[in-house]
């Protein structure tokens, strides 16, 4: 995971300045609660409401709830159940309803949504970023630290980050953009790159509507301005690896905090016939080469790769085994395998003999080396033959020395702990003992260690 070191922070915002000008304040806050040791309170700045997170001594972190121009008024109402707090917003230009929900299990994790009512159609010029690291004194300038991930493009709306100085810890914030997609719809907006930012001023930054245009957000209509979940871990400064390890816990930790999507029944054998049908039928799914059939990676475009012919036949293999009779289709795709492999390298290769100048015949990544040989190795253990084993044994042992050449593939292979893999990063020659084994779940479960 790559590191961005962030020790000298940008010049000061006049938002980060109200913040700091709050925070020095003696006001009584709108609203206490915890989480954990973590201490959080619910404040009133000029422009905005805030939810101040700190662990004693450690500094900590404040969320921008609400950003509210104009004169507004706060009131605490009845939380609902499992909120830790609920505040209403009032001012010209609408109302706000915020909710904080506070948990810990593992991790402490605090969720804010905020919901925004318009008085009258209007457009929203500019929101600031939410999120500000702050050292024991409460200041948002003298906290130190570095960003480790960050939103790219439109995928998932996170930052994962550290306070070293003070040692408060590491902080996932996750931008629930979901809960926010009739915002974007009215205002003609996407989130592209809305989570970032520059230290100390991180977090999500909401798209506006581009100037001259008739995109606005319509008097009387709930919309959903911030979902944020953040979780906080307070782990001594480690290595890259084991940052990348809390990274996913992390992030596991803040998926239990969405809302889970209503039941709905969902005919998968229905589906599942269709697809199988389409994909029989369509010209766009499949081509020939050689007189043989073979999937296209995308509809009607790409060269047909052998990790695709793989994945598209086990799953075709798999639903003909539970539905008790072979998927013809199944039989025409694999006719054709056999053209990817390579004889004098005992092994397949990606592409087909034919393919296009455009593309590196000889150019494959761990993904499209190692995720066919899967594939390959379980459809070996339900038909093992001579053939298949012959295909899966010298395929699998002429993979070792790009293992023996690449990090990433000898790292990726050595986190399979069943002892059968173990012995995919052993020499050919001592993988003497060859037969199928009851159960197969990666390229090498059909090796046995040789004594």
């Amino acid at each position: 995971m790559a590191t961005t070191a962030l020790k000298n922070a940008k010049p000061a915002s006049t938002y980060l300045l109200n913040l700091r000008a709050a925070l020095r304040q003696s006001d009584k806050p709108l609203v206490e609660f915890s989480s954990g040791t973590l201490a959080i309170e619910v404040r009133a700045s000029s422009d905005s409401i805030f939810a101040v997170v700190r662990r004693p001594g450690k500094g900590g972190v404040a969320v921008r709830a609400a950003f509210v121009t104009g004169v507004f008024s706060c009131s605490v109402v009845r939380a609902e159940p499992g909120e830790a707090a609920r505040i209403v917003v009032n001012s010209d230009a609408g109302a706000y309803l915020i909710s904080f929900t506070a948990e810990k299990d593992a991790l402490e994790r605090l969720r804010i949504l905020t919901e925004f009512t318009p008085a009258v159609t209007m457009r929203i010029p500019f929101l600031p970023r939410d999120v500000y690291p702050m050292d024991p004194n409460d200041d948002p300038m003298g906290a130190h630290g570095e960003v480790a991930a960050q939103q790219r493009g439109l995928n998932a709306g996170l930052i994962f980050f550290r306070i070293d100085e003070p040692a408060f810890g590491n902080v996932l914030y996750l931008q629930n953009l979901t809960r926010l997609n009739e915002y974007f719809k009215a205002t003609g907006t996407a989130p592209k790159d809305a989570v970032g930012g520059s230290w100390p001023e991180l977090g999500y930054a909401a798209p506006t509507a581009e100037k001259g245009t008739d995109e606005a957000l319509q008097a009387g209509q709930k919309y959903t301005l911030s979902d944020a979940i953040l979780v906080f871990r307070h782990e001594e400064r480690s290595h890259e690896r084991e940052s990348a390890r809390q990274f996913i816990q992390m992030l596991g930790a803040a998926y239990q905090m969405l809302d889970l999507p209503p039941v709905e029944y969902r005919d998968w054998v229905g589906r599942a016939q269709k697809a199988v049908r389409d994909l029989d039928r369509a010209p766009e799914a499949t081509i020939k080469h050689y007189g043989h059939r073979y999937v296209h990676p995308y509809t009607a475009a790409e060269y047909p790769d052998f990790m695709v012919q793989m994945s598209v036949v086990a799953a075709l293999h798999d639903w003909g085994k539970w539905q008790g009779e072979p998927v013809p289709l199944e039989a025409e795709l694999k006719a054709g395998l056999r053209r990817f492999y390579d004889a004098k390298l005992s092994t397949f290769r990606r592409y087909l003999p034919n393919v296009g100048d455009d593309k590196n015949a000889d150019a494959v990544d761990s993904w499209y080396l190692y995720h066919p040989l899967v594939n390959l190795g379980i459809l070996a253990s339900w038909h093992w033959t001579a053939t298949t084993r012959r295909a899966t044994c010298s395929s699998t042992a002429s993979t070792m020395p790009c293992a023996r050449r690449s990090t990433s593939s000898i790292a990726g292979l050595s986190s399979m702990t069943s002892p059968t893999s173990v012995s995919l990063m052993r020499p050919q020659r001592q993988m003497a003992a060859v037969r199928p084994t009851s159960a197969v779940s990666t390229p090498g479960s059909c090796f046995r260690r040789s004594n």
